[in-house]
């Protein structure tokens, strides 16, 4: 398969580069103002209609930025769960608020003390011409912000997807701040929602489908944010001196850098193997993607981690760029299953 970009992919690397440099990160807005909002999108919804390679492309720019905007949650993951399971008017309407920027969903999946299971504990029951959702939720990134919340609950022995107001009577929130300083929040929930916010009973595939191009944005992410390490790395080298001598002149450091090339290397091509894998069955997906996830963390903490050793003490700082990088691997890795979760379900593929 030939991985070189087109010269559309092209323009949009170097003009996400450009925007990412000049605006520190943007807002939400500013990602809709620019389409990114709509890569994830059909077409005939009034978005881009891009693929795999699109959304890995722009994701590694914005991991580079240390982009704190949670594209891949709320532009990736959300928007493909609306567009495989909202149907008629209200899906192309949906969809359209979302690629404009002016309603931000985010996925509410994850419970507490379950780690990454996806059947979920919530429950929903019919109460009237509607349904009553009771449970928890956590981990919910950009959950705060959002307009609504995209809910799993148990229904009928399935799994179904709710939309729920996120500032609806009975939906109690906690925000924080995650290590890297995104934004996340927390949610019980004990509330009654109209029959048409169902928008599934039988969601688990197209949440598991959805997840996994999310999980590949994230890999993206890391690998735009381990390239960003290694040059800050490599440049404080040739500017820091030690004992009458630049860094970059002691043999052992060469090599150290070296080798964070070499590392950021395998997570590309670890990268590259999976976009095709959707293409294909989903079996094959769901391993290439878990191969994909174990390589690209377990490198990303070990490279950022030797970034900031490199930088020595100036490293560690919360002022300092490079430091950051490691946090974001940290909690990145922890959002939709860690390597422990991965390599398990890489076995039972």
């Amino acid at each position: 398969m030939d991985f070189t970009l087109n010269s559309e992919q092209t323009m949009l690397r170097d003009s996400a580069r450009r925007y990412l440099a000049q605006a520190g990160g943007a807002s939400w807005q500013g990602y809709a103002e620019l389409g990114w909002l709509g890569i994830a999108a059909p077409e005939d919804a009034g978005g881009l209609g891009g693929g795999m390679a699109d959304l890995a492309i722009l994701a590694e720019e914005l991991g580079r930025a240390l982009a704190p905007e949670p594209f891949a949650d709320g532009a990736v993951l959300a928007t493909r769960l609306v567009d495989r399971l909202v149907v008629g008017h209200s899906r192309e309407a949906l969809l359209g608020e979302m690629i404009a920027g002016t309603r931000r969903l985010a996925a509410a999946l994850y419970e507490p003390g379950r780690r990454y299971e996806l059947a979920p504990q919530t429950t929903a029951v019919r109460d009237g011409g509607g349904y009553r959702l009771s449970g928890t939720k956590v981990l919910v990134m950009d959950g705060a912000a959002a307009d609504d919340l995209l809910v799993t609950a148990a229904l009928d022995g399935g799994v179904a997807l709710f939309l729920v107001g996120r500032e609806q009577a009975g939906v109690d929130g906690r925000a924080y701040r995650t290590v890297d300083r995104r934004d996340c929040a927390d949610f019980r929930l004990d509330v009654t929602v109209e029959a048409d916010r169902l928008l599934s009973g039988n969601a688990l595939d197209a949440v598991e489908d959805a997840l996994d191009e999310a999980r590949l944005c994230l890999c993206a992410d890391m690998l735009g944010g381990m390239d960003s390490a290694i040059e800050m790395t490599a440049e404080y080298l040739k500017t820091r001196t030690q004992f009458g001598q630049k860094l970059a002149t002691f043999q052992a450091l060469q090599h150290s850098v070296a080798d964070l090339f070499i590392d950021a290397d395998s997570v590309r091509s670890s990268l590259l193997r999976a976009i095709p894998a959707f293409g294909g069955e989903r079996a094959a997906r769901r391993k290439a993607v878990s191969a994909c996830w174990v390589n690209t963390f377990e490198t990303a903490k070990r490279v950022t981690g030797m970034a900031v050793h490199l930088h020595g003490a100036i490293g560690f700082t919360t002022e300092y760029r490079v430091g950051h990088y490691l946090r974001r691997a940290i909690v990145s890795e922890r959002l939709f299953g860690d390597v422990e979760f991965h390599l398990a379900r890489y076995m039972e593929g």
